[in-house]
């Protein structure tokens, strides 16, 4: 006699939830002929992250969530490998796709379970789903038994292993994230990336999560937009079903006293990666908070990452009255505006990343002297001061020589017209890239050490 374990239309079957703290609840619905049971174990959360935590650890995934799905493949000599898929729909796990037979009294066994979130069944194999990567969930192999006159199917990930590791990043909840990797093997896969990129989303509590094993010296960088997070290089090769926390968090303040406290621990903890959230309309007084909290930090010793805001506004961070020697560099993601003298007289400032600017008013990057650096978007509005014919890096021609210099491959010329007693750089319709200026490294009337734009660089 042919037994059928699952019909779509005509069998139900229910999936039991197994805890380690009560016994397991049986379940049974019979239809028609069949009588089938399925006992699935817990979830097998990964434990707390072994190296660089941060905070309070955090494990992740702990239990079964609706939508989850289990792969499962049987066995037998009459009917050879057939494959099913089951999700679960918060209270129970239903046959979402395939069917699982075998014949009465023909040795039957379950071949291979697997929670695989990125995989389906492509007829006996699993393939990814259209638009997953590997290495961007869990691939887990469990264990299961037909048992009971074969009518109960016990599952369970008690005793999986892992053969990859996990890497969680902590950072902004709810954000999408870029991970640039290194020699890195993702899970579900036998080949090593030299380089990878992924895009992750993380969740409500900060996290991101990459699964597979780093090799020794293999490096991984996280960015916002076009802001590193953070870099970090493994020292030795990932183990197996450990975890690994990648500190890429930000700093979320409202008020001008909670961001100047918030960045005072900082510092206090040691940290000179300081990354900050801010509102897109942050003014004076949050730019104030800023300069007072890194009054009698060493000098050139903080990297600042300020996301969220818009605007620089006018002396946002202007140093003149001492304060801000402390800038090392400072990254501006999301900032399409900076004011005048934004950053006047950052003695100790040496990059500045600001990839989507497109307005800069005068002297915001003056009599910064040690400035070697400069990433800018596509600029349309730029202001200089006709009578002193200052511009946005000031007229210290010594300093802007020093300066590499990177534009957006979408930038125009730029041309200069007298407005309202100041020039103003206004775009034309000739591509920047490739021009004469270009060749000769010279933009805004300025001359610089090389200028960058897209993938073309004149040095």
């Amino acid at each position: 006699m042919r037994k059928i374990f699952q019909y779509i239309m005509l069998a139900v079957v229910t999936i039991v939830m197994a805890s380690c703290t009560s016994d397991i609840e049986e379940t049974t619905a019979t239809t028609g002929k069949n009588n089938v049971q399925l006992v699935v174990g817990e979830f097998p959360a990964f434990g707390d992250s072994q190296t660089r935590a941060i905070g309070t650890p955090d494990e992740g995934k702990t239990s079964w969530a609706e939508g989850d799905e289990l792969l499962l493949e049987i066995d037998n000599t009459s009917y050879g490998r057939h494959n099913a898929t089951f999700t679960y729909n918060g209270k129970s796990w239903e046959l979402t796709s395939g069917e699982l037979v075998y014949l009465e009294g023909d040795p039957a066994y379950i071949s291979h379970v697997y929670y695989a979130p990125n995989y389906k069944w492509s007829n006996t194999s699993l393939m990814l789903k259209k638009g997953k990567v590997a290495g961007t969930d869990e691939l887990i192999e469990g264990k299961a038994r037909i048992t009971g006159n074969g009518e109960t199917i016990t599952v369970s990930f008690a005793e999986a292993t892992r053969k990859y590791s996990r890497l969680r990043i902590a950072t902004l909840p709810n954000e999408q994230i870029t991970v640039d990797t290194e020699y890195f093997t993702p899970a579900g896969s036998s080949d090593m990336e030299q380089n990878g990129n992924y895009t992750l989303t993380s969740d409500e509590k900060g996290n991101a999560y990459l699964y597979g094993t780093f090799e020794n010296n293999s490096e991984v960088t996280v960015k916002y937009r076009e802001a590193a997070l953070t870099t970090y290089t493994f020292s030795q090769a990932t183990e197996s079903a450990k975890s690994y926390a990648l500190d890429a968090t930000v700093i979320s303040a409202n008020s001008a006293e909670e961001i100047k406290s918030a960045i005072k621990q900082e510092v206090a903890d040691g940290k000179t990666a300081i990354r900050l959230n801010l509102a897109s309309d942050a003014g004076d007084n949050e730019f104030n908070a800023i300069r007072e909290a890194f009054e009698m930090v060493q000098d050139g010793t903080i990297d600042l990452t300020l996301i969220g805001c818009k605007e620089i506004p006018a002396d946002g961070l202007n140093n003149q009255s001492g304060g801000l020697e402390a800038l090392k560099s400072i990254t501006l993601p999301d900032v399409t505006k900076i004011g005048k003298y934004a950053l006047y007289f950052c003695v100790d400032l040496e990059e500045i990343c600001a990839p989507n600017v497109s307005a800069i008013d005068e002297g915001a990057f003056a009599e910064c002297s040690k400035l070697r650096k400069v990433t800018l978007g596509e600029l349309t509005d730029v202001k200089g001061d006709y009578e002193h014919g200052g511009g946005i890096f000031g007229y210290d021609s010594h300093s802007i020589e020093n300066i590499d210099l990177e534009l957006s491959e979408k930038q125009r010329i730029m041309t200069r017209k007298l407005i309202d007693g100041r020039y103003c750089w206004t775009p034309t319709e000739e591509p920047y890239q490739m021009s004469k200026d270009h060749i000769s490294r010279s933009f805004l009337g300025m001359t610089f050490n090389s200028i960058k734009c897209g993938r073309i660089k004149y040095e």
